[in-house]
Protein backbone atom coordinates (compact mmCIF):
# COMPACT_ATOMS: atom_id res chain seq x y z
CA UNK A 1 0.00 0.00 0.00
CA UNK A 2 1.28 3.63 -0.79
CA UNK A 3 -0.50 6.96 -0.25
CA UNK A 4 -0.20 10.34 -1.86
CA UNK A 5 -0.45 13.54 0.38
CA UNK A 6 -1.56 16.37 -0.56
CA UNK A 7 -0.82 19.33 1.02
CA UNK A 8 0.40 23.20 1.12
CA UNK A 9 1.84 23.26 4.62
CA UNK A 10 5.43 21.42 4.68
CA UNK A 11 5.40 21.06 8.16
CA UNK A 12 1.83 18.93 7.93
CA UNK A 13 3.30 17.12 5.33
CA UNK A 14 6.31 15.72 7.36
CA UNK A 15 4.06 14.96 10.45
CA UNK A 16 1.97 13.31 8.30
CA UNK A 17 4.38 11.54 6.55
CA UNK A 18 6.06 10.28 9.99
CA UNK A 19 2.94 9.34 11.36
CA UNK A 20 1.66 6.73 8.54
CA UNK A 21 4.89 5.84 8.10
CA UNK A 22 6.16 5.17 11.32
CA UNK A 23 2.86 4.54 13.52
CA UNK A 24 0.83 2.29 10.99
CA UNK A 25 2.82 1.00 8.69
CA UNK A 26 1.74 3.44 5.85
CA UNK A 27 4.66 4.58 2.51
CA UNK A 28 3.97 7.84 1.63
CA UNK A 29 5.22 10.44 -0.91
CA UNK A 30 4.39 14.14 -0.17
CA UNK A 31 3.80 16.62 -2.46
CA UNK A 32 3.05 20.70 -1.70
CA UNK A 33 0.12 21.28 -4.74
CA UNK A 34 -2.31 19.31 -6.37
CA UNK A 35 -0.77 20.44 -9.83
CA UNK A 36 2.21 18.37 -8.12
CA UNK A 37 0.31 15.56 -7.43
CA UNK A 38 -1.86 15.32 -10.72
CA UNK A 39 2.34 14.95 -12.30
CA UNK A 40 3.00 11.93 -9.55
CA UNK A 41 0.10 10.48 -10.82
CA UNK A 42 1.34 10.31 -14.08
CA UNK A 43 4.07 8.84 -13.07
CA UNK A 44 3.71 6.82 -10.04
CA UNK A 45 0.85 4.31 -8.71
CA UNK A 46 -0.61 5.09 -5.27
CA UNK A 47 -3.48 3.41 -3.14
CA UNK A 48 -5.13 6.48 -1.45
CA UNK A 49 -4.85 9.84 -1.41
CA UNK A 50 -4.90 12.18 0.83
CA UNK A 51 -5.86 16.10 0.64
CA UNK A 52 -6.38 19.13 2.15
CA UNK A 53 -8.93 21.54 0.96
CA UNK A 54 -7.29 25.06 1.23
CA UNK A 55 -4.78 25.46 -0.98
CA UNK A 56 -3.64 27.83 -3.40
CA UNK A 57 -4.20 27.77 -7.19
CA UNK A 58 -6.31 24.65 -7.21
CA UNK A 59 -8.35 23.50 -3.59
CA UNK A 60 -8.97 20.22 -2.69
CA UNK A 61 -12.47 19.77 -4.28
CA UNK A 62 -11.04 21.27 -7.68
CA UNK A 63 -8.67 18.65 -7.60
CA UNK A 64 -10.64 15.65 -6.89
CA UNK A 65 -13.18 16.58 -9.77
CA UNK A 66 -10.03 16.98 -11.88
CA UNK A 67 -8.83 13.29 -11.38
CA UNK A 68 -12.65 12.06 -11.58
CA UNK A 69 -12.61 13.67 -14.76
CA UNK A 70 -9.56 11.96 -15.81
CA UNK A 71 -11.60 8.84 -14.84
CA UNK A 72 -8.47 8.61 -12.16
CA UNK A 73 -10.54 6.13 -9.76
CA UNK A 74 -8.32 5.63 -6.59
CA UNK A 75 -9.77 6.24 -2.85
CA UNK A 76 -9.85 9.79 -1.91
CA UNK A 77 -10.11 11.29 1.33
CA UNK A 78 -10.38 15.03 2.03
CA UNK A 79 -8.43 15.77 5.27
CA UNK A 80 -8.37 19.33 6.19
CA UNK A 81 -9.29 22.14 8.75
CA UNK A 82 -12.18 23.44 6.88
CA UNK A 83 -15.72 22.98 8.51
CA UNK A 84 -17.60 19.63 8.09
CA UNK A 85 -19.91 22.16 5.55
CA UNK A 86 -17.62 20.88 2.96
CA UNK A 87 -18.41 17.19 3.85
CA UNK A 88 -21.36 16.98 1.43
CA UNK A 89 -19.68 18.61 -1.58
CA UNK A 90 -16.53 16.50 -1.58
CA UNK A 91 -18.96 13.13 -1.34
CA UNK A 92 -21.03 14.70 -3.98
CA UNK A 93 -17.74 15.05 -6.19
CA UNK A 94 -16.69 11.68 -5.70
CA UNK A 95 -14.82 11.73 -2.33
CA UNK A 96 -14.56 8.58 -0.98
CA UNK A 97 -13.85 9.90 2.75
CA UNK A 98 -13.88 13.46 4.75
CA UNK A 99 -11.81 14.07 7.76
CA UNK A 100 -11.52 17.03 9.86
CA UNK A 101 -7.86 18.10 11.28
CA UNK A 102 -7.67 18.34 14.73
CA UNK A 103 -5.26 19.47 17.55
CA UNK A 104 -4.81 15.92 18.73
CA UNK A 105 -2.37 14.13 16.16
CA UNK A 106 -2.35 10.84 17.41
CA UNK A 107 -5.77 10.59 17.26
CA UNK A 108 -6.41 11.92 13.85
CA UNK A 109 -3.58 10.03 12.77
CA UNK A 110 -5.08 6.87 13.92
CA UNK A 111 -8.54 7.77 12.63
CA UNK A 112 -6.85 8.41 9.06
CA UNK A 113 -4.75 5.02 9.18
CA UNK A 114 -8.17 3.03 9.91
CA UNK A 115 -9.77 5.16 6.91
CA UNK A 116 -6.75 4.51 4.84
Amino acid sequence: MKVLIVDDDPLFLEISKIFLEIFHNIPSDTVDSAREALNMLEKESYDAIVSDYDMPVMNGITFLKTIRDKRINIPFILFTGVGEELMHEAKQNGANSFLLKTSDPKAQYSELSKQI
